[in-house]
């Protein structure tokens, strides 16, 4: 089976698509919303930006190659300013005491995504989260998903 091609850790075979004024980054995001509100689960879509890790300045030289050759050096000294790790689930369910669950509708993950993943599981234990975690794949991920939801909402 041959993987899809992805540009930037974005997939390129995911079709964004907009319902109700929301942007879906794909038809499976989209079947999952539909889902959540015809069970009459509420859930934020893309609303939680979680800061995984701070961003900080490198404070010493970093050296990086460029094209000129000016001076006599291909290579560039600077310092560089590092942007926080941010994630940002497909669908969150939170109340004020961290509980609830987070659903990230994945059809395909990348590598990219999979470290991330293994870091947000790291704050989430940190950061004394009680959570339940959902990843989807499919359609059918997202009908079992939606029914064990609806079974703990019921207990």
């Amino acid at each position: 089976m041959r993987k899809p091609k992805s540009t930037n850790q974005k997939v390129l075979n995911a079709t964004k698509i907009e319902y109700k004024g929301i942007q879906f980054r794909s038809k499976l995001e989209l079947f999952t919303y539909k889902q959540l509100q015809e069970a009459d689960i509420k859930a934020d879509y893309e609303k939680h930006k979680f800061v995984i890790e701070d961003g900080f300045k490198y404070k010493n030289p970093i050296y990086k190659k460029i094209n000129s050759k000016k001076n006599g050096s291909s290579f560039k000294k600077g310092t560089e300013l590092i942007r926080p790790i941010t994630y940002t689930p497909d669908f969150v369910k939170l109340d004020s005491n961290k509980k609830g669950f987070i659903i990230e509708v994945k059809g395909f993950a990348t590598e990219a995504f999979k470290l991330k993943w293994k870091l947000f599981l790291k704050y989430l234990n940190d950061n004394g989260y009680d959570v339940d975690l959902y990843i989807p794949r499919n359609q059918g991920n997202v009908l079992d998903t939606v029914n064990l939801i609806k079974s703990k909402l019921n207990e």
